[in-house]
């Protein structure tokens, strides 16, 4: 009896590493698929020669020429859903951005619509779908292999980097099918989407409520970025998850400068 209990123990261990095993592999599959799909997107993508133009703007405010071109008549036969396409120079985050009626159909559907956790990059449903909203907020997992959002808390979290290192990348481009949008970075933060949901705020009444707005979440950042946005600009938020708790997400926030 006892042979036959100590059997029966063995064969349920092993099914069980048999189980996290298939699991695994099943996870490994799922990463490999998505990174090739969105590698491939990239087809539609050209880099341009980097170029600066300083007429007319502050020191840190210096608008550059887009280090992108997109082909969007392309992507679009791939799948109409797309917006834009994101891109943080030298970060490895250059996706499209897709939109549709609410925010679950992409959280677990990658550009292609294939099923995967990986999900893709996508613009809340509520929106302008030209970014003409006051606040464009942009979502993306947070990946342990760096895709999607996986790179945003190395790059802009404090626990993580220096305001040295937090600096070097202090620009964000959202290419659209009719404009170039330059983007500057002035607050990063963790938050709590239960006691921060204001974050998530897309439009408002006025300029007044939108300045307020700004002023919170520079004084609620990890840095002192030096950047004042002006409430006559748009601006966008990246948000994704993180491992820390269910409620947590990193945000980081910039503002339109042409």
């Amino acid at each position: 009896m006892k042979k036959i209990i100590l059997t029966v123990i063995l064969v349920i261990c092993l099914g069980a590493v048999a189980f996290s095993l298939w699991k695994l592999w099943g996870f490994y599959q799922f990463y490999h698929k998505g990174k090739k799909e969105y590698d491939q997107l990239t087809e539609y993508v050209k880099e341009e020669k980097a170029e600066e133009s300083t007429e007319g703007q502050a020191e840190g405010e210096k608008k550059d020429k887009c280090p992108v071109t997109v082909d969007f008549e392309g992507l679009r036969k791939v799948n109409p859903d797309v917006v834009g396409w994101l891109h943080i120079p030298d970060t490895g985050i250059n996706y499209p951005i897709v939109q549709t009626k609410d925010n679950d159909f992409y959280l677990h559907r990658t550009f292609k619509k294939e099923n995967s956790y990986i999900g893709a990059i996508f613009l809340d449903a509520v929106c302008k779908s030209d970014f003409g909203s006051f606040n464009n907020i942009i979502y993306g997992h947070n990946l342990k292999n760096g895709e999607m959002f996986g790179h945003l808390k190395g790059l802009y979290d404090k626990n993580y980097n220096s305001e040295a290192d937090f600096k070097k990348h202090p620009k964000v481009w959202v290419i659209t099918p009719n404009d170039n949008r330059e983007y500057l970075i002035f607050a990063a933060r963790e938050i709590n989407v239960e006691k921060d949901m204001d974050v998530y705020t897309v439009e408002f009444p006025g300029y007044e409520e939108y300045r307020t707005f700004l002023d919170d979440q520079m004084k609620k950042s990890q840095y002192d970025t030096k950047v004042i946005p002006s409430e006559k600009k748009s601006m966008i938020t990246l948000s994704t998850c993180t491992s820390r708790t269910e409620e947590g997400r990193f945000i980081v926030q910039a503002t339109r400068i042409q």
